[in-house]
């Protein structure tokens, strides 16, 4: 798919980790294959979902490896290289790159805030050790107005994406979108897709967001893009109550709806996330039973 036809669930895989915290490269490559089966158009790896803040940086570049490598082609894989400071980033913009990445995604750095001056100088560095489209994460932890936005696009050569997610969402891509900017190639929503009707309607291109659904949500948008919006809509409201969860709950909902698909083996997370407790285990064993019969994808 050529960049400039980037379209539909952009989906982020997550990372997995064994009894003793390492990344199961295994389980990972069941989940690559599950995303592609599922149709989903592109991946995006490792961002929020896949828990890239908790990563090594030698961890970081076997999330960007391990899924190209899998993938193989097969769809464009968007990889992270967000950094807490601008030489990180351009170094794993230039490795992502090397490894055949479509492209390549970041916020501006998330622990000190840059001013504007250092955030154009670290989107400079990214688009200057790349030859590929630079995508700008815009979200609430480091979030840009979209004048600011719009600047980047035009004023480096290689960004022209953007993962929009400063609330409210929608009106963000319709601010972003109004500023008829040439240099901006697309737009594409977040937050698991919960808002993707009306960020479709307000000219979004696509969502970016967990892949436990993603044969459901990618669906959806094949709806609005045929010009179904009443199918979308009904479609669409089955697996919402889903997609809440995982606003509540956070990865570890996501993991364990992989779990019960058969694509992982547990909901295990790192850090400090709030572990699931039997209240948890008991919604999701509610939302599941709405939720399986609209599953596309079933498991050989």
């Amino acid at each position: 798919m050529p960049q400039r036809d980037w379209r539909g669930c952009f989906t982020i895989p997550m990372t997995p980790w064994d009894d003793r915290d390492r990344i199961d490269e295994e389980a990972l490559a069941a989940e690559i294959a599950f995303c592609i089966e599922a149709g989903a158009p592109g991946l995006v790896v490792p961002v929020m979902v896949s828990e890239f803040f908790v990563l090594s940086e030698d961890e970081r570049r076997t999330m960007i490896r391990l899924p190209l490598e899998i993938a193989a082609g097969r769809v464009p894989v968007i990889a992270n290289v967000a950094a807490v400071n601008t030489p990180l980033a351009a170094r794993y913009a230039a490795y992502a790159q090397e490894l055949g990445a479509a492209g390549v995604i970041a916020m501006p750095p998330y622990v000190t805030r840059f001013d504007a001056q250092a955030t154009h100088a670290y989107f400079q560095a990214i688009s200057d050790a790349v030859t590929v489209p630079v995508w700008i994460q815009n979200a609430g932890v480091a979030a840009l107005s979209a004048d600011q936005v719009a600047r980047l696009c035009t004023e480096i050569e290689h960004v022209s994406w953007v993962k929009e997610e400063v609330s409210p969402s929608t009106h963000s891509i319709t601010a972003l979108l109004s500023k008829n900017c040439p240099a901006i190639r697309g737009v594409m929503g977040g937050s698991a897709g919960r808002f993707m009707l009306t960020e479709w309607a307000r000219g979004s291109k696509g969502v970016v967001g967990a892949c436990e659904v993603v044969d459901v949500v990618q669906r959806v948008w094949e709806l609005l893009d045929a010009g179904e919006p009443a199918a979308a809509r009904d479609l669409f409201e089955k697996v919402l109550p889903a997609l809440v969860l995982e606003g509540l709950m956070g990865m570890a909902f996501a993991k364990e709806i992989m779990v019960r698909r058969g694509v992982l083996r547990d909901h295990r997370m790192r850090g400090a996330t709030a572990p699931l407790d039997a209240e948890d285990l008991h919604e999701i064993d509610a939302a599941w039973a709405r939720l399986e019969p609209y599953l596309l994808w079933r498991k050989a």
